[in-house]
């Protein structure tokens, strides 16, 4: 007898099961998984999370680098670090490299103990960054954990650029600082410069003052004066009025610059430049000013 009972529950079963399929099944049928289940990319889109992940890929070779001086561990704010890029690259090649990001993912930067950066981005897209695949970097320094420079130089970079000692990639990498005086100005002088390269892989030159206006009511780097020695040759830069985290082009000078730092009365700005000097030759290179 309860062999017969569990014979006619079976069977109901199975009716109650064929009835259901024959009607397209209710609410809790898997139709509603399987819709559930179609939906599930729209919700995680692959352009959301493959581009840093590809970026990551693109631009972290293993590469076997060399260094030159030394900076510290540059402190992120808000999971986001300031990023200038200046190529000194034969004109075709730099291949709109120039980087100017107040806020650009910390994730998406690379910095070796050396406090070497050998990825670079402007934001978390594949084709927004740079890495170094081999090669130095020179001229590393640092205000303390606030921004770090250096030059990429004989070296190859991953969009496929070699460069002899003279060229290069410069970088300043620093802390996001919103400014919060809205009125007066701040005297501007140069802290730190890397080597000014020449973009044909000719003599190298230096950077040997800087002087500026920062002012705060309008948010711009005025009355730029930039003193460069190539060759044994001086040359003087100006630039009238450039925006703070932004760039600005005045004849043959273009300039890049962030704000940085963790003093908002005491900011640092870095700047990325780069100019044709008289006798035709493409130079650039990147410098921390302090401004009080």
């Amino acid at each position: 007898m309860q062999k017969f009972f569990r014979n006619r529950n079976l069977l109901a079963v199975v009716l109650v099961a064929a009835s259901l399929s024959a009607c397209g099944g209710s609410d809790d049928s898997p139709s509603v998984a399987t819709s559930s289940t179609s939906s599930t990319p729209a919700t995680t889109s692959p352009s959301v999370a493959v581009p840093e992940s590809s970026a990551q890929v693109a631009c972290r070779p293993n590469g076997s680098f060399t260094y030159s001086g030394s900076a510290s561990q540059v402190t992120p704010s808000n999971g986001t670090l300031a990023v200038v890029v200046v190529p000194t690259l034969p004109a075709d090649a730099q291949k709109n490299r120039n980087f100017t990001a107040p806020a650009a993912p910390a994730s998406s930067q690379v910095q070796q103990a050396s406090g070497a950066f050998t990825t670079l981005a402007s934001s978390g897209a594949a084709t927004d960054c740079l890495g170094l695949d081999h090669g130095t970097v020179s001229d590393i320094q640092g205000v303390g954990s606030d921004v770090a420079i250096g030059r990429w130089n004989a070296a190859m970079d991953t969009d496929g650029n070699t460069y002899n000692s003279t060229q290069g990639v410069h970088y300043a990498v620093g802390t996001p600082l919103s400014l919060t005086a809205t009125g007066g100005t701040l005297a501007c002088t140069q802290l730190i410069a890397d080597t000014v390269a020449n973009n044909d892989g000719g003599t190298a030159g230096t950077l040997g003052t800087t002087s500026a206006t920062l002012d705060l009511g309008t948010r711009t780097l005025n009355d730029l004066s930039m003193s460069i020695n190539v060759a044994g040759t001086n040359y003087t830069l100006t630039n009238t009025q450039a925006p703070l985290n932004g760039t600005s082009a005045t004849g043959q000078l273009s300039i890049q610059s962030v704000v940085v730092g963790h003093d908002a009365t005491q900011p640092l700005v870095a700047l990325g430049y780069s100019a044709t000097l008289p006798n035709t030759q493409a130079i650039g290179g990147v410098v921390v000013l302090s401004c009080k």
